[in-house]
């Protein structure tokens, strides 16, 4: 009898976790600016700039709206970008925006960036590809979460005005807050485990 309400109990509480399973979704950038000396250049309408080049240095934002998650838990997030351009080698690193408040049309400068938390190398070797950077857990601000690459060399990636597909996007991993059921049978299935194990057999 005791191993019957053991198992009984742990079969709840199996059952009320399992409505906090992970889940993955992608989500695509809504918005993208280089950012650096000579960001108003025509060119910056087709990439997304990262290094040095003839007119200055600079670094891409890419933004993203997670509202849509709104009550879930975020565990970690991936970020992509279509590398579409290189002159020189680079290491490219990425970094979480502090300041999602920026627009694709107006921002300038963007200083407020958290440290980088993964790199990639840029070559011929990854040209017309996507490469992807594992930040961790995302630093967000209403329901916004910027993505900032930047580094050394010279290379581009695919901007969101570009329209070809390859727009940046991210890769989230979340899991639902269990709703107030499923805490309630975790505390029955607790519960029970506990009764079982307190139980003496006769």
């Amino acid at each position: 009898m005791q191993i019957k309400s053991f198992l009984a109990g742990a079969a709840l509480a199996l059952l009320s976790l399992n409505a906090a399973q992970a889940a993955v979704i992608t989500i695509g950038a809504d918005r993208d600016a280089s950012v650096g000396d000579g960001a108003s250049n025509e060119w910056n309408v087709w990439y997304r700039w990262v290094g040095t080049n003839m007119m200055g240095t600079y670094s891409s934002l890419f933004g993203f709206d997670l509202g849509s998650l709104q009550g879930k838990k975020i565990s970690s997030v991936e970020f992509s970008a279509f590398h579409n351009f290189t002159d020189a080698d680079g290491t490219i690193g990425a970094a979480f925006g502090l300041d999602n408040t920026w627009e694709s049309s107006s921002v300038v400068r963007y200083t407020d960036i958290g440290p980088v938390l993964a790199s990639n190398t840029a070559s011929q070797a990854t040209l017309n590809s996507y490469q992807t950077w594992k930040l961790g857990k995302p630093v967000m601000s209403d329901g916004r979460l910027t993505v900032v690459l930047s580094g050394d060399g010279w290379n581009d990636y695919e901007p969101v005005l570009r329209g070809s597909g390859h727009a940046a996007y991210l890769t989230v991993t979340y899991a639902e807050v269990p709703e107030p059921v499923s805490i309630g049978l975790l505390g029955l299935g607790l519960a029970g485990m506990a009764a079982a194990r307190r139980r003496k057999p006769a």
